[in-house]
């Protein structure tokens, strides 16, 4: 069953495939704060959806490379479970998805003047990521799910908007050359398990109410990391393979963050704090900055810039 590249919700697909399948179901004070305030409102509008009868969709979707040199990916998704991971050689994307077909609908868009790609789903009711909870399914049925895999064989542009998801996210082994992840309510687990092959320019996390954890970061290869938190706990894991110095920006609202640090990468914390504790250990504060002993003489540098909020900073030190 096709689709077309620009529609979506019908035509067909020139390069790629897609099967599906219908069920039928009975219903069951900085930016920080503001992410906060957003994350609150995206919770409110939480309350499920009155009982009515749902019809449940499977799609399987993928395309094949023909070509492209590079490629900027677009995926959106509102309430859920989602799932990224590398993909296979020769396939651009893979994508399979189950959803409520009476209330979303499925977007698998290829644009390639740009050239752009754009997977996820859309809302029938107005446009933009859909944030209900309302859409999971209760008495321990499946919820909706959707999951990705994206090509490795050339340099990605990503962007990921997500809801109020429970994703997990590997990116290990794509060639990223930008990455930008917002999510609202959410707990989500980002991991670089191997290596990026290219130079990444930055990495940018936006998460309001959320439950946060990235791990082996300097495998994204990125000149520039920038987190910025409203509620939540926080996890930010900077090993893996070093290549360059990096430079951060965290910003968490009310909540905690953990840091994991690399002993044998030189660390400069500059710190901006209210009604927060920090973690000193393992630093010698020069002025108004937290240096690691081997700042000075370590090959690569991590330079943070930290802004905490009712909450605590935590260091552990890792091998």
């Amino acid at each position: 069953m096709g689709h077309t590249a620009g529609d979506a919700d019908g035509g067909t697909h020139e390069d790629g495939w897609e099967v599906s399948t219908r069920t039928s179901a009975p219903p069951t004070r900085n930016r920080a704060v503001a992410l906060a305030i957003t994350a609150f409102v995206c919770l409110a509008a939480a309350a499920p959806r009155s009982a009515a009868a749902q019809t449940w969709r499977t799609i399987t979707s993928a395309r094949q490379l023909h070509g492209e040199r590079e490629m900027a990916v677009h995926v959106q998704y509102g309430a859920g479970r989602f799932r990224l991971s590398p993909g296979t050689g020769g396939e651009l994307y893979r994508m399979e998805m189950r959803y409520d077909e009476d209330t979303f609908i499925p977007v698998r868009e290829y644009d390639p003047a740009v050239p752009s790609v754009r997977l996820g789903l859309s809302s029938r009711e107005r446009s933009g990521v859909h944030v209900s909870l309302g859409d999971r399914r209760r008495d321990g049925e499946n919820p909706p799910t959707l999951d990705v895999a994206l090509t490795p064989d050339i340099p990605l542009t990503l962007t990921l908007e997500m809801g109020a998801v429970e994703a997990v996210a590997d990116l290990g082994g794509l060639a990223l050359r930008r990455v930008t992840y917002r999510t609202g309510a959410s707990a989500t687990h980002v991991t670089f398990s191997r290596p990026n092959p290219v130079e990444c320019e930055a990495l940018t996390i936006e998460a309001g109410a959320a439950e946060f954890r990235a791990d082996d970061i300097a495998n994204a290869n990125c000149a520039r990391v920038t987190f910025r938190g409203g509620v939540g706990k926080v996890s930010l894991d900077f090993g893996g393979s070093w290549r360059r110095s990096m430079t951060g920006d965290v910003t968490v609202g009310i909540g905690s963050l953990s840091l994991r640090l690399p002993r044998d990468v030189g660390v400069e914390v500059r710190l901006n704090r209210f009604l927060a504790s920090f973690d000193a250990a393992g630093f010698e504060k020069r002025g108004g900055a937290y240096y690691s002993g081997n700042f000075n003489s370590a090959r690569y540098r991590l330079v943070l810039d930290v802004n905490a909020t009712f909450g605590g900073v935590e260091v552990a030190w890792i091998n």
